[in-house]
């Protein structure tokens, strides 16, 4: 049997990927910005790393905290909570307020997070029949 700091590790290590302002390491050292700039040349790979951390965010949530399952406006508020926790903090590195970007971001997130939602529910009718 799992000890519970085994069930919330994975969780808590994605939440810290998650949150950590990636852009105020690149500020301060040029091999973190070179790095940066090859994963995330555009603005349309930014949006593909965002989908794809927040899917990430919402399979653990799901598989993590089964009754999320029956609770989707609580997963989707976990998930809006993270969003919006992660532009914070890039914003105090930043030192500047809300801008459209931020906004987009967070309604990526909240679409990535969603449509795993929908698939989950998707793949839960398909299998019961």
């Amino acid at each position: 049997m799992k000890q519970p700091w085994q069930r919330y590790a994975p969780l808590t290590l994605l939440l810290a990927l998650i949150l950590f302002p990636f852009g105020w390491l690149t500020v301060l050292s040029p091999q973190a910005d070179a790095i940066g700039n090859i994963f995330f040349p555009d603005e349309t790979a930014h949006a593909i790393g965002h989908s794809l951390i927040f899917s990430a965010l919402g399979v653990a949530l799901l598989v993590g905290f089964p009754a999320l399952r029956r609770r989707p406006v609580r997963y989707l508020a976990l998930v809006l909570a993270v969003a919006v926790g992660q532009e914070l903090f890039q914003l105090a590195y930043k030192g500047r307020g809300v801008v459209l970007n931020d906004l987009t971001d967070i309604a990526t997130d909240m679409v990535a997070a969603g449509l795993v939602l929908a698939l989950w529910y998707s793949w839960r009718i398909a299998d019961s029949r």
